[in-house]
């Protein structure tokens, strides 16, 4: 199954700290083996890395609805604000809220840093 994972591309707080808006940009990925060496031994040795292959478009993401913007470049991005997510000061609230929001792709698994 593929891979899926999530960037903030902004985050807007009111004068309290609240969170009022987020936009959100989701990519698919996959893991792949690459050669990195070892900072103690300089030892080269293959380890899993995950690299993101595709940004996901508001058609990938019909199962989030919509509310999508776009930048001055026309890249959507997921719209969240408080009407979705609650009155939230965290980032760390914004980010268990989010990977909910993973876990609800049907054809793609979120990374395991992301996962509810």
């Amino acid at each position: 199954m593929k891979l899926t994972d999530y960037k903030f591309w902004f985050i807007r707080r009111d004068d309290a700290g609240y969170i009022e808006e987020a936009a959100v940009r989701f990519y698919e990925g996959k893991i792949q083996k690459v050669k990195q060496k070892d900072k103690k031994t300089g030892e080269e040795k293959e380890i899993d890395h995950y690299i993101r292959t595709k940004r996901l478009t508001d058609n990938d993401l019909s199962h989030l609805g919509g509310g999508f913007i776009v930048d001055s470049l026309g890249n959507k991005a997921k719209r969240y604000t408080p009407a979705d997510f609650g009155w939230i000061k965290e980032d760390e609230e914004l980010r268990q809220f989010l990977n909910k929001e993973l876990a609800k792709d049907k054809q793609r698994v979120a990374i395991k840093e992301q996962r509810i």
